[in-house]
């Protein structure tokens, strides 16, 4: 195994662990080892490129690492009731997820690939940046002393501020999806006319 696919399975490994952390009330452990594990995927997809050791493991298990993480804590915030993280908002992305996971996972074993999507990139990126802020926020500026309080009121500015970033977060992942399955529907009718992304890391995920 190359090191950009230890660092895609070490952030797979690592999102279990941060919903176990966040859920034994060890917040700010948990938003330590979140920030870890978003650079991993700032690293993976660069050193794959940069060494030349693109893999058709990294191209499946690197949006997957993503999916799991992202996952992951977005439920860990539903059992601890973070009232800034509604079930709709969950809902969607967890949904919008699952379905372009299983249509990715097709396509890959097909022998095609979906062009980089700007949207994509900037939804996971979004996704991430907002749940890490959420960790920051219950580490160190909630209400309730060190570790915050989950069950802060969710008219606080900060956290109204929050749950509007969520609705961002959610529109970028309903967009992205839909072009996500515009852009699949494409490439079966062309079967492969279409360029493919040729890493298949950092792109639609």
């Amino acid at each position: 195994m190359n090191w950009p696919n230890g660092l895609t399975v070490a952030r797979l490994v690592l999102g279990p662990i941060v919903l176990v952390t966040l859920l034994s009330a060890g917040v700010r452990l948990s938003f330590f080892l979140f920030v870890i594990a978003m650079v991993t995927d700032l690293c993976d997809g660069y050193l794959a490129r940069r060494s030349n050791r693109v893999t058709e493991f990294g191209k499946l298990m690197d949006p997957l690492a993503d999916k799991v993480l992202v996952g992951l804590v977005l439920v860990g915030f539903l059992i601890l009731g973070v009232p800034y993280v509604p079930l709709w908002m969950v809902a969607t992305v967890l949904g919008r997820e699952l379905l372009i996971l299983g249509c990715r996972t097709g396509v890959l074993k097909s022998g095609e690939g979906f062009v980089t999507s700007r949207i994509a990139k900037l939804k996971t990126a979004a996704q991430m940046t907002w749940i890490a802020l959420i960790l920051l926020y219950q580490s160190f500026l909630a209400p309730g002393g060190a570790g915050g309080d989950p069950g802060a009121s969710p008219a606080e500015p900060a956290a109204a501020v929050l749950w509007g970033l969520g609705v961002v977060v959610v529109a970028l992942t309903v967009v992205s999806g839909i072009e996500y399955l515009l852009n699949g529907r494409g490439i079966a009718r062309t079967h492969g006319a279409a360029p493919a992304n040729p890493d298949g890391r950092g792109g639609m995920s």
